[in-house]
C-alpha cells in the first residue's frame, strides 16, 4: 500500500510538473514573443527618426537640395536591408517621396494586401506580419515640429527583420521556455521527498485515527454484548457473515465499510432498554415488546452525531424491517429497505439460528437454512437469500460455533484490514 501511494504521489507530481511546465512554457513564450517584438519595434522607430529629422529640414526649407538629402537618407536605409519601402507625406497627406528596394514590386503588393486594414491614424503605430517565413513590420508615425510639436508630416515604411535577427529572436524564446521548464521540473523533483515525508506523517495520523475509530466501534459493540449476551462472538460472526454476503452480491467498498460499522453497532440502542425487559428470560408482553422495538431508534440517537458512524444508521435503524413490510419501525417494504439492512437481516437471523442461547439450543445448518427459506420473500430479500445459499455452508464451516473471541477476532481483523486499509 505504501509503495502504491509513493508511486501515485510521484506520478501526480510528474504529471503536475509537466502540465505546469507546458502552461508556463506557453506563458513565457507569449511574454518573450511580445517583449522581443516590442524591442524590434523600438529598433524600427529609431531608424525612422533618422528619416524624420531630415524631413524637418526639408519642411523648414523646401528646396531641391533638402529633398535630395532626404532621398539619400531614405535610400541608405533601403540599401542596408532595413526598410523595403518608405513613404513620406506632408501635413496635408500629400505624398512627397516613395522609395523601395529594387525588384520588390511583387513583395510590396503582397504586403500591402496584408496591411490593407492598417491605415494612418496620426498616432505612432506598427503592425507585424510574415511572408515566406520572413518578418515584416509596417510603421506609421506623425512627424512633429521640434519647437511647436505640431504635425508637419507623416512617415510610413515597411521594415524587414533580417534573418540573423529572426534566429536571435527564436533562440531567445526557446532558451527562455526551456529554462522555465527546467526550473519547474527541478522544483518538482526537489519537492518529491518533502511531500513524501509529509504524506508519511499524514498517513500515520490517518491510520492512528482509523484504528481509534475501529476500536471505538469494537468497544461500543462489546459494551452492549456484555450487557446482553455476555460475549462479542455474535457481533463478530454477524459482521463476517454480512461482509461475505456483501462481497457475493458485489457491494462497493464504501458500502461494505458502512455495513461493518452497522453490524458491530446494530444493537447499540439496547443500552437504553431496562434490564427488566432486556434480560427477561421468558416471552415479552406486547407492551414490553413495543418498548424493545425502540432500541433501533435509541441506537440512532446514540451514533447520529458521530460523522464517522453516520453511514451505520441504515443497519442500526432498519435491520428489523421485513421484505413484506411487516417489520419495524418504519414498516418499509422490498427495495425501500436499505441494501445493508437487507443483507444484515439474513446474517443476524442465521447466526441466531445456528448459535446456542439461554432459551434454546443451536439449530443445525440444514435446519437453519430451511427456516431462512421459509422467510424468503416475506422476511428476506429473495435475491439476497439466493446469494447467501451459495456461500453459507463454506462460511458456516469456518466460523459457526466459534466462541473463542480471539480466533473470531483474527477472522474479523482480516476483513477490517481489507476494507479499511489498516496495515
Amino acid at each position: 500500500m505504501k509503495k502504491n501511494i509513493n508511486k501515485i504521489i510521484f506520478r501526480n507530481l510528474i504529471l503536475g510538473g509537466i502540465t505546469i511546465s507546458i502552461l508556463i512554457g506557453i506563458l513565457i513564450y507569449l511574454l518573450e514573443h511580445k517583449r522581443i517584438y516590442d524591442d524590434v519595434g523600438k529598433l524600427v522607430f529609431r531608424e525612422t527618426i533618422k528619416c524624420t529629422e531630415h524631413y524637418s529640414d526639408y519642411y523648414a526649407n523646401p528646396s531641391n537640395s533638402s529633398l535630395s538629402n532626404l532621398r539619400k537618407v531614405i535610400q541608405n536605409s533601403l540599401d542596408h536591408d532595413l526598410f523595403i519601402i518608405i513613404e513620406i507625406y506632408d501635413d496635408k497627406l500629400n505624398r512627397i517621396i516613395i522609395e523601395s528596394i529594387k525588384d520588390s514590386n511583387e513583395l510590396v503588393d503582397e504586403l500591402d494586401s496584408k496591411f490593407s486594414s492598417f491605415i494612418m491614424s496620426g498616432e505612432i503605430a506598427y503592425k507585424r506580419t510574415y511572408v515566406n517565413g520572413q518578418l515584416y513590420i509596417k510603421v506609421m508615425l506623425p512627424i512633429r515640429d521640434n519647437n511647436k510639436g505640431k504635425i508637419i508630416g507623416h512617415f510610413e515604411g515597411i521594415y524587414h527583420v533580417r534573418n540573423d535577427k529572426m534566429v536571435e529572436i527564436r533562440n531567445q524564446i526557446i532558451l527562455s521556455v526551456l529554462l522555465s521548464v527546467f526550473i519547474v521540473i527541478l522544483t518538482t523533483v526537489l519537492l518529491y521527498p518533502i511531500i513524501l515525508q509529509l504524506n508519511k506523517k499524514l498517513a500515520i495520523r490517518s491510520y492512528e485515527l482509523l484504528e481509534a475509530n475501529i476500536d471505538t466501534i469494537k468497544s461500543l459493540g462489546s459494551a452492549i454484548a456484555k450487557r446482553d449476551s455476555g460475549t462479542n462472538a455474535h457481533n463478530y460472526r454477524v459482521t463476517i457473515y454480512s461482509v461475505k454476503l456483501a462481497e457475493k452480491i458485489g457491494l462497493a467498498k464504501p458500502d461494505i465499510q458502512a455495513l461493518i460499522k452497522g453490524a458491530f453497532l446494530h444493537d447499540i440502542g439496547k443500552i437504553g432498554i431496562s434490564d427488566t425487559i432486556l434480560l427477561k428470560p421468558g416471552k415479552l408482553t406486547n407492551d414490553e415488546f413495543e418498548t424493545m422495538k425502540q432500541h433501533v431508534v435509541l441506537g440512532v440517537e446514540i451514533i447520529e452525531y458521530n460523522k464517522w458512524l453516520k453511514d451505520a444508521i441504515d443497519v442500526v435503524l432498519y435491520h428489523h424491517e421485513k421484505f413484506d413490510g411487516s417489520g419495524y419501525v418504519e414498516k418499509f417494504k422490498g427495495i425501500n429497505i436499505p441494501v445493508n439492512a437487507r443483507i444484515f437481516a439474513i446474517s443476524d437471523v442465521f447466526d441466531a439460528l445456528t448459535s446456542s442461547r439461554p432459551y434454546k439450543e443451536a439449530f443445525s445448518f440444514d435446519k437453519s437454512m430451511e427456516i431462512l427459506k421459509m422467510g424468503d420473500g416475506s422476511h428476506f430479500d429473495p435475491e439476497f437469500i439466493a446469494k447467501f445459499k451459495q456461500i453459507a455452508k463454506e462460511i458456516y464451516g469456518e466460523i459457526s460455533g466459534l466462541e473463542n473471541e480471539q480466533v473470531l477476532s483474527k477472522h474479523l481483523d482480516a476483513l477490517l484490514s481489507k476494507y479499511f486499509d489498516i496495515n
